[in-house]
């Protein structure tokens, strides 16, 4: 005869001592009251008890003890020797982008230096500016089809400017 069906598995749990409050009081009500599963409970014990680890020994208590400490060291040591690998890495490409940038600006050609040139003062018989004759003068604004260049500027300037405010007065479609 086996264990009742809805307690199997709560067996099992129990004589693991994985089983808390209230389920572990119903187990135990129940076992007082099934020797079926009693004799299950107990089969279950045993061959836990079979595969479960010796106790401790103190070295082994240390070694146990020390471990969270040891491998948050390890994980430390890891991390700064590739953090600090990252760094030199990220060194190096800063200094040769630097190196780059100043290479850019001074990888021309070098200029040849610049003579310095002293101005020489003007002749006092050379005359300053050449007349220009009259026939070179019409020739000119024809060519560049311009009205006649007068010595005396004009009052109106020809440009759309309303004098009384400064704005600019253009009749519509016209473009400066």
């Amino acid at each position: 005869m086996g264990a009742c069906a809805e307690y199997e598995e709560r067996l099992s749990l129990h004589a693991a001592g994985a089983l808390e409050g209230e389920a572990a009081a119903q187990v135990r009500a129940h076992l007082e009251t099934c020797a079926a599963c009693r004799a299950e409970a107990a089969d279950a014990a045993e061959v836990l008890g079979l595969v479960a680890l010796p106790a401790r020994s103190p070295a082994e208590t240390r070694e146990w003890e020390a471990l969270p400490a040891r491998t948050q060291a390890a994980w430390r040591r890891e991390r700064s020797r590739r953090d600090g690998w990252r760094r030199a890495a990220g060194g190096f490409v800063a200094a040769a982008a630097g190196v780059a940038l100043m290479l850019a600006f001074t990888g021309r050609a070098p200029l040849a230096p610049r003579p310095t040139v002293v101005p020489e003062p003007p002749a006092e018989d050379a005359p300053l500016a050449q007349p220009v004759d009259t026939q070179t003068l019409a020739d000119f604004e024809a060519w560049a089809g311009l009205e006649p260049l007068t010595d005396e500027p004009e009052a109106d300037d020809g440009l759309p400017w309303d004098d009384e405010d400064g704005s600019l007065d253009l009749d519509m479609g016209e473009t400066l």
